[in-house]
């Protein structure tokens, strides 16, 4: 999977936050983003996620090629596109293997067992 960002521009309640991002990440690479408080990390992954509440005001994010800059958030999470909590709710009765089992299903339209997942 490849996630490329063209000069993203992006607001929330009319203040510009991100002023002509560029990026590009390719499958198999690790890329940290770093910055102090207010730089706009949360901002540009809550833009990527497609948070209705940020708009992108210029600029165009794309992923494996397709332009999914007007995409909805559970489209693009189908595609293999979501943001996590660094430290997540516990729901009791869900491991979190088995909850990235079920994402990964739905989103290959298949039906790993759990074994088969855990290999």
């Amino acid at each position: 999977m490849e996630l490329k960002i063209e000069n993203l521009h992006a607001s929330i309640n009319g203040e510009e936050i991100l002023k002509g991002i560029n990026l590009r990440i390719n499958l198999g690479k690790v890329h940290t983003l770093m910055g102090p408080n207010g730089s706009g990390k949360s901002t540009l992954a809550n833009v990527l996620m497609g948070n209705p509440k940020y708009e992108i005001t210029q600029g165009k994010i794309f992923l494996d090629g397709e332009d999914i800059t007007e995409m909805s958030a559970d489209k693009r999470a189908k595609r293999g596109l979501f943001l996590s909590f660094q430290y997540p709710s516990e729901i009791t009765g869900v491991t979190m293997s088995n909850f990235l089992r079920t994402a990964y299903n739905s989103v290959k339209k298949t039906n790993v067992n759990v074994l088969d997942f855990h290999r």
